[in-house]
């Protein structure tokens, strides 16, 4: 026979279970969390979200690959939810390439992402289209490579799947379920104009290539507007981000990504020496510099940006929306 005691024991214990199996459950993020690859012979996919409500799913990047793309197809099959709304962070093709094969498949989804693209669809996207239809041409190109540039072709050609259906202009909400997701749009950063969301409830935020890993990609970056676009998230209260390229990182490590970054992009605005600016993000940014596959990438990219695009008068003037002006 049990005492009192003894069944207040196990009262207790029930208790203790059921409230452990509730923090372990409250720990689980309420999304699924899609990992670009960055193969060596291929472009690389950016990293994808399927965020799950009541009755739908909500997508944030689809990719550029079918192979990342079917994932997330894959994730909504198994939840016999169907997709209706795709958020792309920045109009990068290895993060929205994939959204014609989505709608393929879900053709009510819609799209909400910033104007930027149509920019990019007269001018960035399409000054390689040459070059690539001469690559499918030659015999000495390997087939890998011949396939993405199928994807980019097939990409600009078909921009009412790049074109937002909800243009993010400003700070807005999509309501999933009881989830309220606030949409962020930062100005001439990453690109012309980055959507960051955040999930107020799991204390998450999904912010694109306005953070990479291993190195922020300036190709179409603007410092002046990224350095602020950072800071605001970083003035937020969070507890995991989820960057473009990256597995997610806690909030100091963002904040450590935050300072590697200002540090770099004040050096870059200086007179000093190119491998000057190389060597901040070297010692600040080596736990990012570390995580990437190959050890020998990040010096020469960072060499890159800092001469080709971060000090060149007419890249600042094309991506910070400003006119013309001479570095220092």
């Amino acid at each position: 026979m049990m005492t009192t005691g003894g069944k207040q024991l196990k009262h207790s214990l029930l208790l203790l279970a059921a409230f452990a199996h509730v923090a372990v459950s409250a720990a689980e993020p309420p999304y699924t969390f899609i990992e670009g690859k960055v193969p060596e012979d291929v472009q690389p996919d950016g990293n994808s979200i399927v965020f799950e409500g009541p009755n739908e799913m909500l997508v944030i990047d689809t990719g550029r690959h079918p192979e990342h793309t079917d994932k997330i197809i894959a994730v909504a099959k198994a939840r016999n939810k169907p997709i209706t709304a795709i958020i792309n962070t920045h109009w990068h093709l290895d993060h929205a390439t994939g959204n014609a094969r989505i709608r393929a498949a879900y053709p009510g989804a819609k799209l909400y992402t910033s104007t930027a693209v149509e920019g990019a669809l007269k001018g960035f996207l399409i000054r390689n289209v040459e070059k690539a239809k001469a690559r499918l041409e030659d015999p000495s190109v390997p087939e890998p490579r011949k396939a993405d540039t199928r994807l980019y072709l097939n990409a600009i050609n078909d921009p009412a799947n790049l074109i937002p259906d909800h243009p993010v202009t400003g700070t807005m909400s999509i309501r999933l379920g009881e989830r309220n997701l606030k949409l962020h749009l930062a100005k001439h950063a990453a690109t012309e104009g980055d959507v960051w969301v955040h999930d107020p409830v799991s204390k998450t935020v999904f912010v694109g290539d306005l953070v990479v890993v291993p190195l922020p990609f300036f190709d179409t970056g603007c410092a002046e507007g990224w350095r602020q676009a950072l800071a605001e998230i970083d003035g937020l209260d969070f507890q995991t981000l989820v960057p473009g390229h990256g597995l997610p990182m806690d909030h100091a490590m963002f904040s450590s990504y935050r300072s590697a970054f200002d540090a770099f992009t004040a050096c870059a605005e200086s007179s000093q020496p190119t491998a000057n600016c190389v060597a901040t993000w070297m010692q600040k940014g080596a736990r990012f510099v570390a995580m990437h596959p190959a050890p020998k990438y990040s010096e020469p990219a960072l060499a890159y940006y800092v001469d080709q695009v971060l000090r060149v008068p007419a890249k600042r003037a094309e991506y910070c929306g400003k006119p013309n002006e001479t570095t220092r």
